[in-house]
């Protein structure tokens, strides 16, 4: 039987793309530690994808609002989002779905930031909710990819911190790990050897040291996470969380 090249090019490519997405989903459990020492435990990729959900987290870094509510719909309120805090990932049963933000719950619900979006089973996702103007805010919905490489860490910056030009990641006395990261978007998981030291932030020529992260420990084996925000008074700050499959 003859195969047509351009239909068989595409169950190629169909194939491929499913290798790609299957490739995000965790085999096994997923623990997420805090920077205070907080610990809990989400299923993994594999046992949401055969029952049809996705994984969503939220992370407030709106130095106005001590807590924000996030709803996927009418009916399903997520975890409330406290101030420089991550929730834990909660299942979500629908592919695409409608995300509003207020900064009240129930009947006084107003949505000040909605943001629809096409969800995976199986995948992980973190909610970003960023500062846009008075009670206003934006969201950014990024993919976790929790590797499985025990050899390396993986870091991933996102920039939060309205007012801030580009920002440089750079080991102090070391290399530079990222650069020229814009606000309201992140650099991606980078693979990096595991390290302790002071981790510090900078503006994009290199000069000004912004923020830093003393005695930061990147060990093997762990995702991390680092959401740069302000806080009430203006100074920049940071979130930091990691992530782990279970041994």
């Amino acid at each position: 039987m003859r195969i047509n090249s351009s239909f068989a090019g595409g169950l190629i490519a169909a194939t491929a793309l499913l290798a790609g997405c299957r490739d995000v989903q965790t085999e096994k459990e997923v623990t997420t530690r805090t920077a205070t020492g907080e610990a809990a435990t989400s299923m993994s990729g594999d046992s949401a994808d055969k029952r049809g959900m996705a994984l969503v987290r939220v992370v407030n870094a709106v130095p106005t609002q001590n807590t924000l509510i996030v709803r996927a719909g009418p009916n399903l309120q997520l975890t409330a989002a406290e101030f420089k805090k991550v929730t834990e990932y909660q299942p979500i049963d629908r592919n695409w779905v409608t995300f509003e933000i207020s900064a009240s719950a129930d009947s006084g619900f107003e949505a000040l930031a909605t943001n629809r979006e096409m969800l995976t089973d199986g995948h992980r996702y973190t909610i970003v909710i960023i500062p846009d103007s008075a009670r206003k805010y934006e969201t950014r919905i990024l993919r976790d990819e929790i590797s499985d490489d025990t050899t390396k860490a993986h870091l991933r910056v996102i920039h939060a911190a309205r007012g801030i030009d580009e920002i440089n990641v750079v080991r102090r006395g070391g290399d530079t790990l990222m650069d020229g990261v814009n606000f309201a978007t992140e650099a991606g998981y980078r693979a990096v050897d595991p390290w302790r030291g002071t981790l510090e932030i900078r503006s994009e020529d290199g000069n000004r040291l912004l923020h830093n992260i003393p005695n930061l420990s990147l060990e093997k084996g762990r995702s991390y996470t680092i959401v740069l925000t302000r806080n009430a008074a203006g100074r920049l700050e940071s979130i930091r969380f990691d992530d782990s499959q279970v041994k």
